[in-house]
């Protein structure tokens, strides 16, 4: 295993955990946009061969529902009033005008529902021999990218279930949020 690799993968890691715990302005993007990127990945992409991929399917959408679920239990949203460059006349004195922004953080169970979506998915990549032992470091900084970089994941082509992990799991998070806090019907 190469030292640049490791020391690579550590900073990544660190960066990543360190952004679940700052409050970062909510986009649609990040919200939306991709988890329905992915569900029409997912169901182009999935084929359903025998027994085996339907129990596949179900397991993954059971966990991926819950570990979603669970992702939001530390989910903290807060409001900020932003000066843009806009004033408006109140008499004879002209006043800023404000917006209304969201800013949100997920926190530790974000962080652990995320490890475990990567697990599950590790898991059955090499069970389905798709990866080796060897290549899930890679894997990991994979991930952490895709998450940090949008770009990266819709670029990608991965197996339907990878698709399905993540397309549950983020539309069941994004419906939780919106039922548990009225601002995200906002998003």
């Amino acid at each position: 295993m190469k030292i640049d690799i490791v020391i690579i993968s550590v900073i990544v890691t660190v960066y990543f955990i360190k952004k679940q715990f700052e409050f970062e302005k909510i986009s649609k993007i990040r919200y939306l946009t991709i988890p329905l990127f992915a569900t029409v990945q997912f169901i182009t992409a999935v084929q359903l061969e025998n027994g085996q991929d339907v129990l596949l399917l179900i397991f993954g959408a059971v966990i991926s529902f819950l570990i979603g679920w669970y992702q939001t239990t530390d989910f903290e949203i807060k409001q900020k009033n932003t000066i843009t460059n806009y004033y408006v006349r109140v008499g004879s004195v002209e006043q800023s005008v404000y917006t209304k922004e969201l800013y949100s953080k997920g926190g530790k169970s974000y962080l652990i529902g995320w490890i475990m979506i990567f697990i599950v998915q590790v898991f059955l990549s090499v069970i389905y021999h798709e990866i080796e032992l060897d290549e899930i470091q890679s894997e990991w900084l994979a991930e952490i990218a895709k998450d940090l970089f949008i770009f990266l994941r819709v670029k990608e082509h991965s197996y339907w279930w990878v698709w399905e992990l993540y397309s549950v799991s983020n539309l069941s998070y994004y419906f939780i949020l919106r039922k548990k806090h009225k601002q995200m019907s906002k998003i």
